[in-house]
């Protein structure tokens, strides 16, 4: 009895779907050339609420309406809309284009009420009114901006690197759920098979045809594929409720999932896996824009010791004189005793340590590439080495005993013991497509796993 093939539930799927984002401007800049948001694209981003998202998970699949089956496409989907995870990373992207607004306003306007001269010949002196205002110079409010869009590119290179651990997830314990429900009927097959052994052995010690001891390994061995099968229950059981789980709903009723383990399986070598995971990873991306945003940030540390200008002006009637007074003051700090020395030392000393992530994460790639690629080529080899022999040796050897068997040729516990094989070695194939999916599921989402963790 080979594996099964169930309908396709687009397991070779590798897009990811950008969630939220299709109205967010898009920001393609330099220091030398901005693209400015408008005030209406501003006030949208500074009006996001995120509220609907966390009201939908209550809303999640009626219970009253479960259909029938479901397939990774469906696990996808839903995953994409309730994972709270990606919520957050949602929210900390829509954050980032509000510091970038905020970081190109200027100072307010300050003004006030200005009184001198009080009481001077019984007098009320000098009464009126001032207005002062900062000029930020020297190119630091766009320095801001920019500073600012990179953090935006960062965090919309986390945001799909959190799409593709939750991507990677859903899909392997998809797998693991669909793996423990074929287990459970092979299980349960063998577990058939282990009683009719049982019971034939029982008969056959009674028409002394078998020694007892016959009698109590068939027993043994039915005892075992009994465990296996209640084992492989309560796998069955942990699958779905994982699935679940980064699904991002409440648990529900178990029902049939459709999907095929056996097909779409790419043949991968070493340097495509390479290019994959390293070419386009997003952890990377996200690693490179820190170190943009560190240079950016020295310049704008040096650019500090260009004075800002204060002005101010104010309007006084002088009640001794009956005279309207003007003043006008402008003033601005000299960069003497204080150059900024200590934040420019940060700032460098922030882009050595932002290149260094970048060269971290180069490293921690190869050596988790080097482990998964290890897991997938292994299980490849396995499933590949089932496929051009094994099974069909299998089958081969269990159509023989069944057919001595049809002849008088063989006798029934041969029978028995030739079905019990296949089964088992059925299972043992089934472990390595689960192992070969779940490899081929990690390199292809670049080494991003474990999104309800992080």
């Amino acid at each position: 009895m080979m594996i099964s093939l169930l309908v396709p539930a687009f397991a070779g799927c590798q897009s990811v779907r950008t969630v939220g984002t299709e109205n967010r401007p898009v920001l393609v800049e330099t220091v030398d050339n901005e693209t400015e948001i408008s005030a209406e694209e501003a006030e949208i981003l500074t009006t996001v609420s995120f509220q609907q998202e966390s009201q939908k998970v209550e809303s999640a699949i009626p219970t009253d309406s479960e259909p029938d089956s479901l397939t990774l496409a469906d696990f996808e989907r839903l995953a994409f809309e309730y994972n709270p995870t990606l919520t957050s990373a949602m929210a900390a992207v829509d954050g980032a284009y509000g510091q970038r607004v905020q970081a190109g306003l200027y100072p307010n306007t300050v003004v006030g009420y200005h009184a001198t001269e009080v009481g001077n010949l019984g007098t009320a002196g000098q009464q009126g009114g001032f207005i002062s205002q900062k000029f930020i110079t020297g190119g630091k409010l766009d320095l801001d901006q920019f500073i600012a869009s990179r953090q935006i590119q960062e965090a919309d290179h986390l945001l799909d690197a959190q799409q593709l651990r939750v991507l990677s997830d859903v899909r392997v314990r998809f797998y693991d759920a669909l793996v423990a429900q074929r287990r459970l009927e092979l299980t349960f097959e063998l577990a058939e098979i282990g009683d009719e052994l049982s019971d034939a052995s029982n008969k056959l010690l009674a028409a002394r045809q078998v020694s007892e001891n016959n009698l109590l390994q068939a027993e043994i061995e039915a005892e075992q594929a009994h465990i296996l099968h209640d084992n492989a229950e309560n796998e069955k059981t942990e699958a779905w409720r994982r699935l679940w789980s980064v699904v991002g709903v409440p648990e529900r009723e178990f029902v049939a999932i459709e999907g095929d383990l056996e097909q779409n399986l790419p043949d991968y070598t070493w340097e495509e896996c390479y290019a994959m995971v390293l070419g386009q990873s997003s952890e990377m991306a996200a690693a490179k824009m820190k170190v943009e945003r560190a240079k950016l940030s020295i310049d704008r540390a040096d650019r500090e010791n260009i004075p800002d200008i204060d002005l101010m002006v104010s309007v006084r009637h002088h009640n001794i004189t009956e005279s309207e007074l003007a003043n006008i003051q402008v003033g601005f700090p000299i960069p003497i005793l204080n150059q900024n020395q200590g934040n420019i030392m940060r700032a460098q000393s922030e882009l050595v340590a932002a290149k260094s992530d970048v060269r971290r994460i180069e490293l921690d790639l190869q050596d988790r590439l080097a482990l998964a690629y290890r897991r997938y080529a292994d299980a490849k080899q396995q499933t590949s080495r089932y496929n051009d022999s094994i099974l069909g040796k299998a089958r081969k050897s269990l159509d023989l005993v069944k057919d001595g068997y049809e002849e008088g040729q063989s006798d029934y516990l041969s029978l028995i013991t030739a079905q019990q094989t296949f089964v088992r070695v059925n299972l043992a194939y089934l472990e390595s497509l689960k192992e070969l999916r779940t490899s081929l599921v990690i390199i292809e989402g670049q080494l991003l796993t474990g999104s309800l963790s992080r």
